[in-house]
């Protein structure tokens, strides 16, 4: 994630830690064709700032949509966040092994369906990590929150469609509506 994973860091997160004994997580992918099939990157970020997961696809889908190979492609990372769909899911499947009882929040089917791929090791036929824990889901309508959050962040607004800022973006709304 840009700026190391935890330069987003607020106030809040001693008070988000712990409760419930659930670990909220947000999530956002980014894809590459209409049908929302091909997996360019993909962000999780906790209520708390403590547990962040950023990856990108490599090699990327070829063809992708115009507006996501001048919006999105641009803002990747590559490097160490690169990787093949083998050890994409081994990374996923180990953080969240490390994450107690993870509720993931997202507000794209399309989101929940691609992490839900990568955890099932994508086309891999014998995945390897840990099993996926059990995860509770929950879509989270959030638009005018998450539009809102936005408009007060312009510092990140040329990082808009990057996973992770855009996972930020979710837990900024959902802590938003919380307050």
């Amino acid at each position: 994630m840009p700026n190391g994973g935890n330069a987003f860091r607020d106030d809040r997160a001693d008070q988000l830690a712990g409760i419930d004994n659930v670990t909220d997580l947000f999530l956002d992918c980014e894809w590459a064709d209409v049908l929302a099939s091909q997996l360019v990157s993909i962000g999780l970020v906790s209520a708390d700032l403590r547990h962040t997961f950023y990856a990108e696809r490599d090699p990327l889908p070829a063809d992708p949509m115009p507006f996501v190979r001048v919006a999105v492609y641009p803002l990747l990372e590559r490097g160490e966040a690169a990787m093949s769909d083998a050890l994409l899911t081994l990374r996923l499947r180990t953080f969240l092994a490390t994450v107690p009882k993870p509720s993931i929040g997202y507000d794209s089917p399309h989101d929940r369906s691609l992490c839900q791929f990568v955890l099932d090791g994508m086309d891999e036929p014998e995945p390897e990590g840990p099993d996926p824990p059990d995860i509770q889901w929950q879509h989270l309508d959030l638009d005018a929150d998450r539009e809102r959050w936005w408009r007060d962040h312009p510092e990140h607004q040329l990082q808009r469609h990057h996973a992770g800022v855009d996972a930020l973006a979710l837990r900024g709304a959902w802590l938003g509506q919380r307050s």
